[in-house]
């Protein structure tokens, strides 16, 4: 006859406790075992004994002791002398893998057989696991000619039937797990082969298949989690992924690869079905991401992903989406497949990356930094351009940017003749001093979609309502005082022309400052602002030659604000929203932000370790312009996400798109290490006028 491990431990146990004796409490406590299956193994151990003349051992007083066993010959004998034994977590996992693997009914008899146990360890192990299982969502039930079941989501199941693996991996009883796999497997399809070899064949070709190596861990976990699918699988309970799942990963070399060998597995009996080979795809795909253990658990993350990267890209862009459920509905039909994409590490090719990338470069960068801030990391560009698509749903086609054509473009409909159209294209040109890229087309063959982009678009000849536009005019050959006034209205109201409101809007400020007493009304004139625009555009679309490109930008004020130490981060907000405010009588700036900094709208983005962008909305303001005024402190001015900044950078927005050009300016100028550095040197030499204003010129620290 032969001991069990159990059997074999507690000789060990006994052993080197001579003289003194095991309490058969601390026995009964190190093994989880009853007091009966106690006896049962003392009963065990003496026949074993007595047949090989060794001794005996006894209980006396509660105490487990030997006599005259001859511990030499029992460890010979025994052959087992570093065997293990199960613990009580060891036995109750195997005793889980045996109820959700076995093709044959598991009961408490079955149990008993199995580890050696009396019933009332069994029924107490059954009580543990089921307490276990009721935390994940999942039950244990029990029918008495059918054993125990166990009941709820399959990938939890899965997860669970891991964690089990794992923990008999990590203690030594990975070939105990591996032999009952394999025993189990011989049950259903009455085929006696090694199908734990069989699963390395798999992965073999799986690793030829795509030219690379799996690095699957050492204890063959993901091998012996193959032969669990199997199991599962064969007896009806399968994974059922998602459809944007099961798309991302039918589209992998990865699945062709499992998929041909699911084909070949047939002839030793294992007929998989097709939730399973995705399911093994995912195995040896592996995860890169958080894992769940619920669905509901991912469609939650899912959705607070959408609605995080929203609510960042707002914050990063400056802007508040009109329809933010729109937007997040767009979105989220994208963030799956995404989030798959990245569990399963999948690259994505994206044809309209470089399309994207030239036509909405604020958007792109904008986009990228969101990702960052809301836990994505750094995303492919082929994937931001998909999320740079999506996020731009919701805004309107006057969201022009650099590298966008469309301030360039200008249609006109109705022409009779080339003549006319000549005609109207110079009247153009000599009114506003830009040289736009013209095309033409008749009232008939106009689609409305095309309009918006357009800087302008003339028409000749009266148009359904249907058909009209914001940026479209109607004119005659001859342009009138009012069709000048309106054309000058679209085009001021274009972003790239916008840009420099702020600019040419100080420049005419300062010259009525300084012009004698007498009519000045003629400063306000449209023709002398574009006249005034022609010498700042730097995009080639002027027929006169621009002065050098401007380091900078002109919206970013020169002078800054300098915090005395012990500041707080609202006195930083406000200082800046006085300057912003300046003098005008019809902004309300300053008591705007005072509330905001109070509640929690209030918006701002760390940009850098040193330096947060806050956004200060003068939407409705008489004279509102887009400005950035800069503040410095040296000791820094902690935010409320507990951080300190040394840069606070202070923009006033007038609608959604205006201020982009010079946020975007304002990302790439403090990117820049080097400046941010140069900047808190200035704070650190002018600390000591702290409450003042001096004049550290950005275009000298850029």
């Amino acid at each position: 006859m032969e001991l069990k491990s159990r059997q074999v431990q507690l000789l060990r146990s006994l052993s080197q406790s001579v003289g003194k004796g095991l309490p058969l409490a601390d026995v009964m406590s190190e093994f989880g075992v009853s007091r009966r299956t106690v006896y049962y193994d003392i009963s065990r151990i003496n026949d074993w004994l007595t047949s090989a003349g060794l001794g005996s051992v006894s209980v006396e007083d509660q105490c487990l002791r030997a006599r005259g066993v001859q511990w030499s010959s029992v460890e010979r004998l025994s052959g087992s002398a570093d065997q293990r034994y199960f613990s009580v977590a060891e036995r109750q996992s195997m005793a889980f893998l045996r109820i959700a693997l076995s093709s044959e009914p598991v009961t408490i008899g079955v149990l008993m057989d199995s580890f050696g146990v009396s019933r009332n360890t069994v029924i107490a192990d059954v009580h543990e696991i089921r307490e276990s299982l009721d935390s994940l969502g999942l039950s244990l039930s029990s029918v008495a000619a059918a054993g125990y079941e166990v009941l709820g989501d399959e990938i939890t199941i899965r997860k669970r039937i891991w964690s089990s693996l794992k923990e008999l991996a990590d203690s030594g009883h990975a070939h105990d797990a591996k032999r009952f796999l394999q025993a189990a497997l011989v049950r259903v399809t009455n085929n006696d082969i090694d199908y734990y070899a069989l699963c390395r064949s798999l992965i073999k070709q799986y690793e030829s298949d795509l030219k690379t190596r799996c690095f699957l861990e050492s204890n063959g976990l993901e091998g012996m989690m193959v032969q669990v699918s199997w199991l599962r699988g064969l007896a009806g309970n399968s994974v059922v992924m998602g459809r944007d799942e099961q798309i991302t990963l039918m589209g992998t070399v990865s699945y062709r690869s499992v998929q041909c060998s699911a084909e070949k597995l047939k002839s030793v009996g294992i007929a998989l079905p097709s939730e399973e080979i995705l399911y093994i795809t995912s195995l040896l795909l592996g995860i890169k991401t958080a894992d769940f253990a619920h669905q509901s658990e991912e469609d939650a993350y899912v959705s607070s992903l959408a609605e995080s990267l929203i609510g960042n890209f707002e914050r990063v862009a400056c802007l508040t989406f009109v329809n933010k459920e729109f937007v997040k509905e767009q979105l989220s039909h994208h963030i799956r497949p995404l989030f798959y994409r990245q569990k399963y590490g999948i690259p994505v090719h994206n044809p309209l990356t470089d399309d994207v990338r030239k036509m909405y470069p604020m958007s792109f960068e904008f986009c990228r930094r969101a990702a960052i801030e809301s836990g994505m990391g750094s995303l492919s560009d082929d994937e931001l351009a998909f999320l740079t698509i999506y996020l731009s749903s919701d805004l309107d086609s006057k969201m022009l940017e650099r590298g966008d054509t469309s301030a360039d473009r200008v249609l006109i409909v109705g022409a009779d003749n080339m003549s006319t159209a000549t005609l109207v294209r110079d009247q153009l040109s000599q009114a506003c001093g830009i040289s736009f890229d013209w095309s033409t087309a008749d009232s008939e063959k106009l689609h409305r979609w095309t309009l918006e982009s357009y800087a302008v678009v003339l028409a000749l000849v009266p148009l359904p309502p249907e058909m009209r536009s914001d940026n479209m005019v109607e004119v005659t050959p001859f342009f009138s005082e009012e069709n000048k006034h309106q054309i000058y209205g679209v085009l001021k109201r274009n972003r790239i022309i916008s840009r420099y409101d702020s600019l040419i809007g100080g420049i005419l400020d300062i010259m009525s400052e300084n012009m004698p007493e007498g009519d000045s009304s003629w400063l306000g004139s449209d023709h002398l602002y574009f006249e005034l625009f022609k010498f700042f555009d730097d995009g080639g679309r002027c027929t006169v030659n621009s002065h050098a490109p401007m380091v900078g930008d002109a919206h970013i004020r020169e002078d800054t604000v300098i915090l005395e130490s012990g500041g707080t981060w609202q006195q930083a907000v406000l200082r800046c929203a006085e300057a912003l405010q300046g003098d005008s009588a019809g902004s309300s700036l300053v008591e705007r932000m005072k509330n905001l900094v109070r509640g929690p709208r209030f918006m701002y983005y760390r940009m850098a370790c040193d330096v947060v962008v806050v956004r200060c909305p003068v939407q409705g303001d008489k004279g509102a312009r887009v400005a950035a005024q800069i503040a410095l402190c040296d000791d820094g001015v902690v935010f409320p996400d507990g951080a300190p900044a040394k840069i606070v950078i202070c923009i006033s927005t007038i609608n959604r798109y205006s201020h982009w050009g010079t946020l975007f300016s304002i990302y790439e100028l403090f990117s820049d290490r080097g400046v941010v550095d140069r900047f808190e040197d200035e704070c650190r030499r002018r600390s000591g006028r702290a409450g003042g204003k001096g004049q550290t010129c950005l275009r000298s620290a850029s």
